[in-house]
């Protein structure tokens, strides 16, 4: 009886034939009945066994998702400023974009060389077209071409971040020491009832004075509405600053907003507080700039 047992558990090797024929019985084996090497009871157990396992694991991760978004408020996120990862001081940025790099960079000589920028822009622009203070603006427009190619205009922008509202320089006769003069004789030029905005001052770097190629069409104020709560059509607050570097040179302004809680740190590391644009124009011709005395800042 025991070497009966044992015969039925020895098998002999597999009969030896050509090559093909092997591999044949790789994918089918008629004497056992088998298909890539299982029966089909035995393939009917393994397709059940992962239909069910995938099941519960999809079960459990609809669950999970549930359970989150029943938390979560449609309307707002969970955190807000100070204790959301992106914080309660808002960034700032410009626009068009380099399209390579970090420079500007376009030629006066080349037709079209522009012609990028331009259409960044009026994609850009399209979302202010609701906007009120749209109608008084007449420069840095499609009309004008944003300025381009001699005198760009680059449009300043603060990112928006859920129910930050800015602490206003309310008060002219307190104003910060480091804040530049022509930007508080802007402000003190102003009604009371009018110094609740966000101000912008912009230097060419490595000075605190303001240059007479950089120009303010719109103002010193960031156009804009707050606080930001995932209101429909509220686009970030934006202004345009209009500049006239030299052709043929590496130009670079540093763009700071100016509310008492924007935090202004300087750093290129960690930079925050301001923006820094770098153009460079190649061209054989200079631009025509007006006369310093004229250029309203």
């Amino acid at each position: 009886m025991t070497n009966t047992n044992a015969e039925e558990w020895i098998r002999a090797p597999p009969p030896s034939g050509p090559l093909w024929q092997r591999c044949a019985k790789i994918v089918y084996d008629p004497a056992e009945g088998s298909f890539l090497g299982r029966t089909p009871k035995r393939w009917g157990i393994v397709v059940t066994f992962y239909l069910v396992f995938y099941a519960v694991l999809a079960v459990l991760f609809a669950v999970c998702m549930g359970g989150l978004f029943l938390s979560l408020d449609p309307n707002k996120p969970t955190y807000t400023l100070s204790s959301s990862l992106i914080g309660a001081n808002p960034g700032l940025t410009y626009r068009p974009l380099p399209w390579k790099g970090t420079i500007l960079q376009y030629s006066t000589d080349k037709e079209n060389s522009t012609d990028m920028y331009i259409r960044e822009l009026e994609e850009i622009m399209e979302m202010y077209s609701h906007e009120t203070w749209r109608a008084t603006v007449t420069e840095c427009t499609s009309d004008d071409s944003f300025g381009l190619p001699y005198s760009p205009c680059i449009f300043i922008k603060l990112n928006k971040i859920f129910d930050w509202v800015p602490e206003y320089y309310d008060d002219a006769s307190n104003l910060p020491a480091d804040m530049p003069e022509d930007l508080q004789d802007h402000i003190r030029s102003y009604d009371q009832a009018k110094l609740k905005q966000v101000w912008v001052s912009c230097a060419e770097e490595g000075s605190s004075t303001n240059s007479s190629r950089i120009q303010y069409p719109w103002g010193r104020a960031l156009l804009g509405r707050y606080p930001f709560r995932s209101q429909v059509d509220h686009p970030s607050p934006i202004l345009a600053v209009k500049l006239t570097p030299p052709v043929n040179t590496l130009y670079t302004v540093r763009c700071r907003a100016w509310a008492k809680n924007i935090i202004y740190n300087k750093s290129l590391k960690d930079a925050s507080g301001y923006t820094r644009v770098q153009i460079h124009i190649e061209g054989n011709t200079a631009p025509v700039t007006e006369d310093p005395e004229s250029v309203a800042t």
